[in-house]
C-alpha cells in the first residue's frame, strides 16, 4: 500500500470513528462514503448505519445494496463475504474467527486466534440479534429469524431459526 493511501485510510478511520454514533439521517451518506475506501470491496447503494464496529474492515466485502443497520458487530478477522440486496438487523454479530485452545498448559489468550471465513449469499435478511459464526454458509434468498446463532451452513431458500439455527420450511 502507497503511503498516500495508507495516509487517507488512517484520516478515514479517524473520521468514521467520530461520526460512529451521530444519527442516521445526518452522517449516512459522509459513513458509506469513508467505508469505501477502508473496506475490501463495497457495491452501490450500501448502507450502514450508526453504531455499527467492522473489525479489520480490509476482510470485509459487501455486494449492492447491503443494509447494516444500528449496533452490529462485524468481527473479520477471516474473510466475510455479504452478497447482493442483504439486510442485516440491529445487533447483530458476525465473528469470523476462534480461539485456539488445544494445549492444556497454556493459557486459552496465549494460544492465539484462527480466521474462519463467512459468506452471506444474495437476497438474506438476518433478523435482530442473529450471531453467525465463521466457516459458515447462508444461501441465496434465506432469513434467518431474530436470536438465532448459525454454526452451520444453511441452505438456499430456508428459514431457520433458534439457537444453533435449524431450518424450519422452505421459502
Amino acid at each position: 500500500m502507497t503511503i498516500v493511501k495508507k495516509i487517507r485510510r488512517r484520516i478515514v478511520l479517524l473520521i468514521l470513528a467520530y461520526i460512529k454514533y451521530m444519527p442516521f439521517s445526518t452522517t449516512m451518506k459522509l459513513r458509506n462514503s469513508c467505508y469505501k475506501y477502508v473496506l475490501k470491496g463495497m457495491g452501490k447503494d450500501c448502507n450502514i448505519c450508526d453504531g455499527v464496529t467492522i473489525i479489520h474492515p480490509e476482510n470485509l466485502t459487501l455486494g449492492e445494496r447491503v443494509s447494516i443497520h444500528e449496533y452490529c458487530l462485524i468481527g473479520a478477522t477471516g474473510e466475510i463475504t455479504i452478497g447482493d440486496y442483504v439486510a442485516v438487523a440491529s445487533h447483530c454479530i458476525l465473528v469470523s474467527e476462534d480461539h485456539i485452545f488445544l494445549d492444556k498448559t497454556k493459557y486459552i489468550k496465549e494460544q492465539g486466534i484462527k480466521p474462519k471465513s463467512i459468506n452471506i449469499n444474495s437476497d438474506v435478511w438476518l433478523g435482530s440479534r442473529v450471531t453467525v459464526l465463521g466457516n459458515t454458509q447462508i444461501g441465496k434468498g434465506s432469513v434467518i429469524g431474530a436470536g438465532s446463532v448459525v454454526t452451520k451452513d444453511i441452505p438456499e431458500y430456508s428459514v431457520a431459526v433458534g439457537n444453533p439455527c435449524r431450518v424450519v420450511k422452505k421459502r
